[in-house]
């Protein structure tokens, strides 16, 4: 590279740095307004969700971006989202937000804690529950999420808490089916479906998978397929 592009990438990189800061505060102002808003009013369903939602979000994208003491900081946002997901699901079991996004909640505090502690701290259970009542009342939530996440819990599952496979195959395929050509689906579903296809000895659907994550962006996609290279 010339004097003149490297020039122009500095310029670009440090055009761009803010934007990843202002996403980063700006999710976590919201988890705080959020949380207060909640806090405020116990008995209001659109609040306590919504708190969950911006908790989970928020600790989301710390986890993904590997923030600095990510572990600890989106492991307290997402405790704090599943406590309002649940007083949300409370109050209005038949809606889909509250059991949706405390399911999500507890996935990315999983992802903090280890699934081990999780299901040793009882949240299988409400997190099955949350899923799959988000998937019978309305599965095209969020751009398909009920249907990701709960093939997803089936798949991450050990084995001896009940982890199915063939149930979160199924799922994945059918969030393929639905969402897989539209403009802009969930580079997920390929590394999941990849990763399960490597697990049970499909190689060559699973490096399919894998290389189609990984050119959507996917990290995590592209470090399972180095490892079969």
């Amino acid at each position: 590279m010339n004097r003149k592009g490297i020039v122009i990438l500095l310029m670009l990189l440090i055009g761009m740095a803010p934007l990843f800061a202002a996403s980063e505060a700006e999710l976590k102002a919201t988890y705080e307004e959020a949380i207060k808003a909640a806090a405020a009013a116990p008995n209001d369903y659109e609040l306590n969700w919504k708190a969950a939602r911006a908790a989970r979000k928020y600790g989301d994208h710390l986890v993904v971006q590997e923030i600095s003491g990510w572990k600890e900081t989106a492991r307290a946002a997402t405790k704090e989202g599943m406590k309002y997901g649940e007083i949300a699901f409370k109050l209005n079991p038949s809606g889909i937000e509250g059991w949706y996004w405390y399911g999500l909640c507890v996935g990315t505090y999983s992802d903090c804690v280890s699934i081990v502690k999780a299901l040793a701290e009882g949240l299988k259970g409400k997190t099955q529950r949350g899923f799959e009542n988000a998937y019978k009342t309305d599965k095209m939530y969020d751009d398909g999420g009920p249907i990701l996440a709960l093939g997803r819990f089936w798949q991450v599952l050990p084995g001896i808490a009940g982890q199915d496979r063939k149930k979160a195959e199924q799922l994945f395929n059918e969030y393929i089916d639905l969402f897989g050509s539209k403009p802009d689906p969930s580079a997920s579903v390929w590394y999941y479906r990849g990763q399960l296809y490597k697990d049970t000895n499909r190689t060559a659907e699973a490096k399919a998978d894998l290389r189609k994550a990984a050119d959507m962006g996917d990290k995590d996609a592209a470090a399972l397929l180095a490892t079969m290279k």
